[in-house]
């Protein structure tokens, strides 16, 4: 169901009888806009003296209010840099449909305003709100405590994933690998090993009744030290049925001393 009490404009609320409702509690909120400095200019003396006495018991207002005054202040008051400001506005007005005119209507163009107007525009409000809202959760962000350091990936030892556990060869091993060992699972009839590059390309799949699973020549040719290697397992049932897996497993053979060669 959609809302069908008419907005009413500043000049509307101010004059069409929502002033006398100000000594209600239950009064209602002037349009955001009604606290910025140029507004309350324009307002008479009684007409400011009732907006503060509606914002001395509405919250929302009060702080609407405090927003404005920030504003109006200028981005440098309120801790924002000018470069920044700039660098929304244009972003809004490249974002804007209106960007595109065709030659035959740039007669009709208003030339862009100078920094000053542009200081006092409401676009520049929008853009130093934004940079405000955005620094403001920035500094909340850095504020808040950092999550523990994790330890040290372990160089060696059994790497235990949710349902299978891999034993070699894991971090850094003395050579390359010719086979690649975990432990057994309960029910599983057979295993799917897979090896791959850190960029996830395969270099070799198979599946094998038990471990260990032992890497052809050609494969293990193909491997070099100081190479980064994944490797991981899957535990099927006697239908094919996947049954768990292993964690991914990091490896790389230590490099070769220098003088020995290019070996394995």
């Amino acid at each position: 169901m959609t809302n069908s009490t008419p907005r009413l404009t500043l000049d509307e609320w101010l004059r069409a009888g929502l002033i006398a409702a100000y000594d209600d509690p239950t009064a209602g909120c002037p349009p955001p806009e009604a606290w910025l400095e140029e507004e309350l200019a324009a307002r008479t003396p009684a007409e400011r003296q009732r907006l503060d006495a509606h914002a001395a018991h509405c919250p929302a207002c009060a702080a609407e209010r405090d927003l404005a005054r920030t504003f109006d202040a200028g981005p440098e008051a309120a801790g924002v840099r000018p470069e920044d400001v700039a660098f929304v506005v244009s972003r809004l007005t490249a974002a804007s449909p209106v960007r595109n005119v065709r030659t035959s209507e740039k007669s009709k163009v208003v030339p862009f305003p100078t920094r000053r107007k542009i200081e006092s525009s409401p676009l520049w409000r929008l853009a130093a709100a934004a940079v405000l809202v955005l620094a403001a959760g920035l500094a909340f962000q850095l504020s808040r405590p950092g999550a523990p350091p994790l330890p040290a990936p372990e160089s060696g030892g059994v790497v235990r994933g949710s349902e299978v556990e891999a034993v070699s060869p894991l971090g850094e091993v003395a050579a390359i690998p010719a086979e690649l060992r975990w432990t057994p699972r309960s029910g599983a009839s057979s295993y799917r090993v897979r090896l791959s590059t850190v960029d996830d390309t395969v270099l070799w799949n198979a599946t094998v009744p038990a471990p260990p699973a032992h890497l052809p020549a050609e494969v293990t040719r193909s491997l070099h030290r100081a190479v980064v290697y994944v490797w991981s397992v899957e535990a099927l049932g006697p239908a094919g049925e996947r049954l768990g897996a292993s964690e991914p497993v990091r490896f790389h053979a230590r490099p070769a001393p220098e003088g020995a060669g290019g070996g394995l």
